[in-house]
């Protein structure tokens, strides 16, 4: 065996051949081997932790769309009853706790009042000739409306007669009504009043066969109002029912639904409807005009109490 002696030591050759001299090159090799091996292995687990949170004020639908967002990756949340579970690591849920003592305060009391308001007007002008005319044995008339109002003028020549009548009439009506309800600010309120109105489903005569069904004929609305400072939003959905005629056999309809934003103690308009409608008939000897109109606005105002 071939034997060398360094250092006042006897190291065999094979040492001296294999560069491990000083065992440099061999901790350099050990060194690399490790960093790799490390950087393959996984990294070990985050610490999670499970809390349940009572809340104070806001109810757990609330407050669980505010912080999932908010979660740290793996986080899971959910609601039951009024509690909120969260499982997340310890540096997120301290975070979440600062969020949930901004946003779990004391809700304000609100009024919220909605004004519809409806003006129709209809105009009515007209004008007819009739009376009796007759020549070598041959007599006209022409039948007038006589019991309709209206200024006339009469021109007599023995049996021969001629009438004219001027007709004019007009009308007005308002209804206005004002609606309030008092509600936790986030929360959602409903308010509908009216009646229920039988409706017959049959021939336009009524019969015993005819089946009867009941319609609610309803004024009302649907809102949720959220205050920051002194504005505030509102989700709301509003309707208006009448009955169109004398038989409840036609209903007007009103129907609103929409986002709006304003300030806390003034009416907003959210709504409404214009329209008219004109409508001529024409005679031989007649003429008659009538026009319809119809405004419908709706309101809105959010009060906070004290």
């Amino acid at each position: 065996m071939d034997v060398r002696v360094e250092g006042g030591k006897r190291m065999p050759a094979w040492y001296h051949h294999s560069g491990m001299r000083g065992g440099g090159k061999a901790l350099c090799a050990l060194v690399f081997f490790a960093s790799v091996l490390a950087l393959t292995l996984p990294a070990p687990a985050q610490q999670t932790v499970l809390e349940v949170i009572d809340l104070k004020y806001r109810g757990a639908d609330q407050i669980v769309p505010i912080l999932k967002p908010l979660l740290a990756p793996g986080g899971t949340i959910s609601a039951l009853q009024n509690r909120v579970i969260v499982r997340t690591t310890p540096e997120n849920l301290a975070e979440l706790h600062k969020v949930l003592d901004a946003v779990d305060t004391m809700p304000k009391r609100l009024v919220i009042s909605v004004r519809q308001e409806a003006a129709q007007s209809a105009q009515i002008a007209g004008a007819e000739v009739s009376g009796s005319i007759g020549a070598d044995g041959a007599r006209i008339s022409v039948p007038g409306s006589r019991g309709k109002p209206g200024a006339g003028a009469e021109v007599r020549k023995g049996d021969n007669v001629i009438r004219g009548r001027a007709l004019s009439s007009q009308s007005a009506a308002t209804d206005r009504g004002v609606q309030t309800v008092q509600v936790l600010e986030g929360n959602e309120a409903l308010i509908r009043v009216g009646q229920s109105v039988p409706v017959r489903s049959g021939n336009a005569t009524p019969t015993p066969s005819d089946s009867v069904e009941y319609r609610d004929v309803d004024t009302g609305f649907r809102v949720r109002p959220r205050v920051n400072g002194n504005q505030v939003t509102l989700e709301i959905s509003s309707r208006r029912d009448t009955i169109a005629g004398p038989n409840a056999q036609s209903f007007n309809v009103q129907r609103i639904d929409t986002v709006v934003a304003g300030r806390l103690g003034e009416w907003m308009e959210i709504g409404g409807l214009d329209q008219s409608r004109v409508q001529t008939e024409r005679g031989t000897i007649s003429r008659r005009t009538g026009s319809l109109a119809d405004d419908r606005k709706v309101f809105l105002k959010v009060d906070q109490l004290p």
